[in-house]
């Protein structure tokens, strides 16, 4: 889940919905991989590389520590690590390929890098050995193309973060801190080639990257529930989420021509 926290409101959106939004800016980049007989393969991992949460997303987890839902960073590691795993077979199981970039993805969070937690161990062994048999099942060689893909998914997995962390319309001052500098190794999206790609609200719907990669305007949606926090305290999370409605936010990412 992801949580972002007003005075006296709660605005949460599930993992999947998320990576919805992160498919559809893939599709707005894909000219980036014009030629690429893996692109189709690359947009699916994109749009379910959050599918493992499904499951844990349909009831929220209440953190006593922090007074809020338990979001996708500090969810706890052992459930967190069942689905992840759960979500990546998913994958596999509709496509391999996607299955291949999903894990690399995964494996590239600093909670795997040089853990010495046996879960976090098991896992990222786990992944490589999917890795090594998917490559080797579908004889990959171009190493280049992949890491250029991955970097994709990253890359709008993160800019669909900024739309769901963001108050619509937020200042550059008072973006959530993560996004304020741009999003990192997304040079090689850039028109420009060596500059990374900044993000800017124009409106409380409209959003311009800059440098801008995109030649025309497009639009998108994502899918949010706003809980008050009266009502949690009242009855709870489980029920106050279960009783509150989706709202679909449009959202529009400015072209260079229009």
């Amino acid at each position: 889940m992801i949580v972002r926290c007003t005075e006296h409101q709660l605005v949460l959106t599930t993992q999947h919905d998320h990576a919805r939004l992160s498919g559809d800016i893939a599709r707005a980049f894909s000219p980036f991989l014009e030629g690429d007989p893996y692109l189709e393969d690359a947009l699916v991992a994109v749009y379910q590389h959050d599918i493992g949460w499904v499951r844990l997303d349909e009831t929220p987890v209440w953190n006593d520590r922090f007074s809020l839902p338990f979001s996708f960073t500090d969810y706890p590691l052992l459930p967190k690590l069942t689905h992840y795993t759960f979500g990546l077979d998913q994958v596999e199981s509709m496509n391999p390929y996607a299955a291949l970039l999903c894990s690399m993805h995964y494996c590239s969070f600093s909670v795997f890098q040089d853990s010495v937690v046996e879960a976090c161990i098991d896992f990222t062994r786990h992944e490589l050995e999917r890795q090594r048999r998917i490559s080797a099942g579908l004889g990959l060689t171009n190493r280049e193309e992949l890491l250029k893909q991955l970097q994709l998914l990253q890359l709008c997995d993160r800019i669909s973060l900024y739309v769901c962390m963001n108050e619509p319309g937020a200042a550059k001052e008072k973006e959530h801190p993560w996004y304020k500098a741009g999003f990192s190794d997304s040079e090689r999206f850039s028109p420009k080639g060596d500059t990374r790609l900044t993000a800017g609200w124009m409106s409380d719907t409209e959003i311009e990257l800059t440098p801008n990669p995109f030649e025309h305007t497009f639009r998108t949606e994502i899918i949010q529930r706003t809980i008050d926090r009266r009502h949690i305290e009242q009855v709870g999370i489980a029920e106050a989420y279960a009783h509150s409605e989706s709202v679909v936010r449009e959202i529009v990412f400015a072209g260079r021509n229009g």
